[in-house]
């Protein structure tokens, strides 16, 4: 066996000097003998948050948990005059930055380390390059759109959340207060001097920003702003009903995996080790609206049956980051009228949430990837609207955008209000749950999965919910109306509405039959003098009033 490695090495060397290509690399242990740490004593590796999780869902410490020998590392740092990228615990193996060398320093550093009796494999992980500016890896990005004050407090987002039911986790006390998200992206231009932010910096969740792309050198608010809006998506906030993100209360922290002027496997390096510090940091929930599979080094790409969760290091440690308790939310890609028109990695793991896109009709979108997973799994597994949807940018516009970047936070929005309506849930059950609310459960296929989920269903269909309060959850706009008033409402079931004036005296009434699913009705009130009414909602959960202004014409 070693004298196979060492050919396949050689060759693979000589490859190298001939094509002049120092870079990062990939090396593999053998072990783990000699490390320091211990299962014993885990606090040295994980937070008091990542045990918490680990004893509320039984989730047991294996070997796989132990960090890498520092010995290993320091040895292969020594021997090579490289210098350290990343480290990973899951795969036992590190990634090291040669670019510094030449190609004859090359030969002789990977040999040295090829010598080193711990080293089972080294693999070109491709280069990083790294330059001010780059193309933006959004699918469309449309005209602005002046952010007028709206009828709801969600503005225009009220649709893109609407059609999962999220506005009724609001509105029933559940938005992401206390879960913790990680935002894996690819840079947060703006973010700083955005006022949809304001909140979320003032109120000090915006917990850790990590630059896993240019460690030495850290700036995860320069470079690109994709990652500012997948954050808006979820947790903006502008007054006068602007906009209101999907978790709006949730805890945040910013990894910056993706390299924007370059594509090559180095980025699932990344993806690995802010992966692993996800689960170190014991966070509830990562969004990653990126994806591999072809790569500026042609050698490097996949082929659809690499896409069965198990080629991939980023899809393997999507699938290890699940089962230590952390939600994962990968959106499925935007090839879906490209030759390669499959979902991409880590999209394909098993045991996370792979998210297409629709139109806000719930339309399959055109460029949505589409599966199965190689192996045959149902994939994407749900969708959600990614194509024009709606969210701020610098200077409080609000703008258009498409794309399964889009699609992704929504639902990693939705799983952060249901997380925190149902702490006890683990995330295997939770994901049953979500596919089973959605809109084609009963017949899935291999654009839109399970279809389109409704958080609120999941939460009012489980027993481990935390107790509701009790009121009956609707939404009237415009409010305040010159004539229409529409009424949505949803589940209960819903027997009656009222009208009454201040008083409480009954003006009119109309009896009504609702079920789980959604109903819009639309009353003209246009008869009604000019003042303050009452609305009066009868269901089986008993009655609830809402106050609603009638002006002049």
């Amino acid at each position: 066996m070693r004298i196979v490695i060492c050919f396949i090495l050689f060759s693979f060397i000589r490859f190298c000097n001939a094509q002049n290509a120092p870079g990062f690399f990939w090396i593999l242990f053998a072990d783990k003998v000699g490390t320091p740490y211990s299962l014993n004593f885990p606090q040295a590796f994980l937070s008091e948050r990542a045990l918490e999780k680990r004893t509320r869902f039984n989730i047991e410490l294996t070997e796989q948990d132990l960090p890498v020998n520092p010995s290993y590392v320091q040895a292969v740092l020594d021997s090579s005059g490289g210098t350290l990228h990343h480290v990973s615990k899951w795969f036992n193996s590190m990634t090291i930055n040669l670019t510094q060398l030449d190609s004859a320093q090359l030969v002789v550093a990977l040999d040295k380390i090829q010598n080193l009796p711990f080293v089972l494999e080294i693999k070109s992980t491709g280069d990083n390059v790294i330059r001010q500016g780059g193309i933006q890896k959004v699918l469309h990005r449309d005209e602005l759109v002046l952010a007028e004050p709206s009828e709801n407090p969600y503005g225009r987002a009220f649709r893109q959340l609407d059609m999962l039911e999220i506005p009724r986790m609001h509105e029933a006390g559940f938005d992401g207060k206390d879960v913790h998200v990680g935002v894996f992206d690819v840079g947060w231009m703006d973010a700083p001097q955005m006022h949809a932010f304001d909140a979320l910096r003032s109120e000090g969740r915006l917990k850790m920003t990590r630059d896993f792309v240019d460690p030495l050198h850290p700036n995860v608010f320069d470079g690109a702003d994709h990652g500012t809006i997948v954050l808006g998506i979820m947790t903006a906030e502008l007054d006068s009903g602007k906009y209101r993100g999907a978790a709006p209360e949730a805890n945040y922290y910013l990894f910056q995996t993706e390299n924007i002027d370059s594509e090559y496997r180095i980025e699932e390096d990344n993806w690995v080790a802010a992966a692993e510090l996800a689960d170190s940091l014991g966070l509830d929930v990562i969004n990653s609206s990126l994806g591999y599979s072809t790569f500026d080094d042609t050698t490097m790409n996949y082929t659809y049956a690499d896409m069965n969760g198990h080629v991939s290091r980023a899809s393997q440690a999507a699938q290890w980051l699940s089962e230590r308790g952390v939600m994962v939310v990968c959106s499925a890609g935007n090839s879906g009228i490209q030759p390669w028109y499959y979902l991409h990695a880590p999209s394909d793991a098993e045991k996370i949430l792979c998210i297409g896109a629709t139109d806000s009709l719930g339309n399959d979108a055109f460029f949505s990837s589409h599966g199965p997973s190689s192996d045959g799994r149902i994939k994407p597994n749900v969708t959600a609207q990614g194509y024009k949807n709606f969210y701020p940018v610098k200077g409080d516009a609000i703008v258009r955008g498409s794309g399964t970047s889009f699609s992704a936070p929504l639902i990693t929005g939705g799983i952060a209000c249901l997380i925190q309506a149902l702490p006890k849930m683990d995330n295997q059950t939770m994901m049953d749950w979500i596919q089973s609310s959605s809109s084609q459960f009963t017949n899935p296929d291999n654009e839109k999965g399970f279809g389109i989920p409704d958080f609120f269903w999941v939460m009012q269909r489980t027993d481990e919910r935390e107790k509701l309060p009790n009121l009956i959850i609707h939404t009237l706009y415009p409010n305040p109306s010159n004539g229409l008033l529409n009424v949505v409402t949803h589940g209960a079931p819903i027997s009656k509405f009222r009208i009454l004036d201040i008083t409480g005296r009954s003006l009119a009434q109309w009896n009504y039959t609702a079920t789980w699913e959604k109903n819009y009705l639309q009353l003209n009130i246009a008869s009604l003098p000019v003042g303050s009414y009452l609305i009066e909602i009868t269901s089986d959960e008993g009655i609830g009033t809402t106050m609603f202004q009638k002006i002049a014409e």
